[in-house]
């Protein structure tokens, strides 16, 4: 890796260590990692990136509406969705800096708040290892072509990106 990569990537890491520790300092939460656990919500799958204080595990919402209405997010009813996440006193913005998406607003929310929101039942905890969708995945492939591809014996995606910079 050449120097100047090398110091793009500290950056980034830098970067995204800081706004996760303003974070977890306002929240009262610990950084769970890529790995933490997947919830079902309604018909799509969430990654919970943190853990509150008070056992709450907290997700991306805007990545919980990309799973659910894809990419497309010029429509009323992507638009009702993230209406419906972002408005409350629990949602905090975070922001993270990746490869693949650039700087991103991650607005994070506790997973049985934004079930509520979005009026699904509670959501399921799923077994250790499943998949969700999270900030190094591509964000024009659908959750099913992704899932298809991990069925079919293929890594997902987001192993194949720059982890070290989160």
């Amino acid at each position: 890796m050449s120097d100047y990569k090398q110091q793009l990537e500290d950056a980034i890491r830098t970067f995204n260590q800081f706004e996760r520790a303003e974070f977890m300092l306002d929240t009262t939460s610990r950084w769970l990692g890529l790995d933490g656990p997947t919830y079902l919500l309604g018909d799509i799958r969430v990654k919970a990136l943190f853990l509150d204080a008070s056992d709450r595990h907290w997700v991306d919402a805007y990545l919980a509406v990309e799973s659910l209405c894809g990419i497309s997010q010029d429509n009323a009813h992507t638009e009702a969705y993230r209406q419906l996440a972002i408005d409350g006193n629990e949602v905090r913005d975070l922001w993270v800096f990746t490869d693949t998406r650039g700087r991103w607003n991650a607005v994070m929310i506790p997973v049985d708040e934004l079930a509520r929101r979005w009026g699904y039942p509670p959501p399921v905890l799923l077994p250790d290892g499943n998949w969700a969708r999270n900030w190094l995945d591509l964000p024009e492939r659908t959750d099913e072509q992704e899932l298809v591809w991990i069925a079919n014996g293929g890594n997902p995606v987001h192993t194949y990106r720059a982890e070290n910079q989160l």
